[in-house]
């Protein structure tokens, strides 16, 4: 096999169809302005919108806060979360692979997804 039909073999490997597609959910704060949450669990391929800003709206309202929040399947509990953008941007190293609108994301250890809370 040539060197070609090696890469389209390494280009299909990755598969967005098993990964999980994160869901935004609301809640409101005290004041009553909603904010976004969306989950990444541990160890679950996850897929990630880049701006979720753009793709969600409350009451046909932008939603401008957003959250991500950890959660630990080995300790089967929420661990924590952090500004959505921020976590984002740490998140890089373990991107999979991109597309114009979201993110393909590893399935992250516990120390991992620790590493993303600080």
């Amino acid at each position: 096999m040539g060197f070609l039909g090696k890469l389209k073999r390494t280009e299909k490997s990755i598969d967005w169809d098993n990964a999980y597609v994160a869901k935004a959910k609301f809640y409101g704060k005290p004041d009553g302005t909603p904010f976004g949450a969306i989950a990444l669990t541990e160890g679950t391929e996850t897929v990630l919108p880049k701006a979720p800003q753009t793709q969600y709206a409350v009451d046909g309202k932008p939603v401008s806060e957003w959250k991500m929040v950890f959660v630990s399947t080995s300790k089967d509990s929420i661990i924590g979360d952090a500004d959505y953008f921020t976590a984002l941007a740490k998140i890089k190293a373990f991107v999979i692979d991109t597309k114009v609108d979201s993110i393909l994301i590893k399935g992250l250890s516990l120390p991992e997804l620790e590493s993303l809370m600080t």
